[in-house]
């Protein structure tokens, strides 16, 4: 989808353009059979650093809202625009139905500097439509909280703001910014390394099932995961989500070397230890593959033995699309669970669906806050992706 500098327009035009755009549609339609119907069911910002990844996010939009049809702003902070300028574009992406109706989403796209940020959340807000919900996909790289104003510019306008925080490059750093915006702010923050984290929950809760393993979760003592390249912050959400469900508490993170991260957890009093009295610490060590795919290759759980039940481990690999569990009981069968490729748009318009927020995901990014909390500030600064 290139753009010429003759088809960018002023802000001021913007409406006048989706008019005209909307004309001919209805024109094209007129002696045909079907109608055209405008459909939106939220606006959806989607921020981007730099011409290349606005034209990424122009690519995923016409699968985006074909899932989520919505009014789309683009808004691209160019490093180089001059002035306090801010350009437009503006599109309609339109698909048929099988009853013939033709269903159409408008897409906007703003780009300007930093000097210009202000101005174009004025334009921004302009363009809103007042009935419907607000979302902000942040595609940026950059963590939101970390970005000053330009994240403080448009983030007012949201109330719910996507991120992805794989590949973040100081993920201890990212994670206590995120952590802190969002306790001081209401709007509802969601991490798609969350979802893209769904397929190793289930097979966790599944195989660690006390009707399979009888008082495993309660005397975990070690567990072993490694992943690729730029994928620590999926590990460390996973790690916050089983430590948050097993009432868990981090005392010690050491960043050892650049690709090994350990972590010392000690066992709370919640309900998951109730009648455990097991004061052994648990041991954690993450490494890092320096090729291969941003995702959780392996993952090895151990527990200890008790007098009535025996010590056993369970290994964990991320094979193609699936992800498999291998037990150390010879009594228990393998297991393995799909774990599809999930494309950016799709996921960000399954979470439009979800304003409310997910109280798991909440519990689980406060246990990762203070994971990056006891992380040393030099180790912490070791970290590479």
């Amino acid at each position: 989808m290139d753009r010429s500098p003759d088809d960018y327009i002023d802000p001021v035009q913007i409406e006048r353009e989706l008019a005209a755009i909307w004309a001919t549609i209805d024109g094209q339609q007129k002696g045909g059979r079907g109608t055209v119907t405008r459909a939106s069911m939220s606006n959806v910002m989607i921020f981007c650093d730099g011409e290349a990844q606005a034209l990424d996010a122009a690519n995923r939009i016409p699968l985006l809202v074909q899932h989520h049809p919505a009014r789309v702003l683009v808004l691209a902070l160019i490093a180089d625009h001059p002035g306090d300028d801010v350009r437009a574009w503006v599109t309609a992406h339109c698909r048929r139905t099988s009853d013939g109706t033709q269903l159409c989403a408008e897409h906007i796209e703003l780009r300007f500097g930093a000097s210009s940020a202000e101005r174009a959340a004025s334009v921004v807000r302009s363009l809103l439509i007042a009935d419907l919900p607000s979302a902000m996909w942040w595609l940026s790289p950059r963590p939101p909280a970390l970005a000053g104003a330009v994240f403080d510019a448009f983030a007012p306008m949201a109330e719910q703001i996507i991120y992805d925080s794989v590949g973040w490059s100081d993920p201890p750093r990212a994670v206590l910014a995120m952590t802190r915006w969002a306790k001081s702010h209401r709007t509802v923050i969601f991490n798609l390394a969350w979802r893209r984290l769904k397929p190793w929950r289930r097979i966790l809760a599944q195989s660690l099932a006390p009707t399979l393993v009888p008082g495993a979760l309660q005397r975990i003592d070690a567990i072993e995961l490694r992943h690729g390249p730029h994928a620590l912050p999926l590990a460390w959400l996973l790690l916050g989500w089983l430590a948050c469900r097993l009432g868990w508490q981090p005392r010690q993170g050491i960043a050892k070397t650049g690709d090994q991260l350990t972590w010392q957890f000690e066992r709370g009093t919640g309900r998951s230890n109730a009648g455990g009295g097991n004061p052994r610490p648990i041991q954690i060590k993450v490494h890092r593959d320096n090729e291969g795919a941003a995702l959780i290759d392996q993952m090895r759980i151990a527990w200890h033995g008790d007098g009535e039940q025996p010590a056993g481990s369970a290994d964990y690999r991320h094979e193609g699309h699936y992800i498999r569990h291998f037990p150390s009981d010879p009594a228990l069968l393998p297991s393995s669970i799909p774990a599809p490729e999930q494309r950016l748009e799709q996921m960000v318009a399954a979470q439009l669906a979800h304003r409310a927020g997910d109280a798991l995901f909440t519990d689980a990014i406060a246990i990762s806050e203070a994971m990056a909390k006891v992380m040393k500030a030099k180790d912490a600064a070791t970290l590479s992706q």
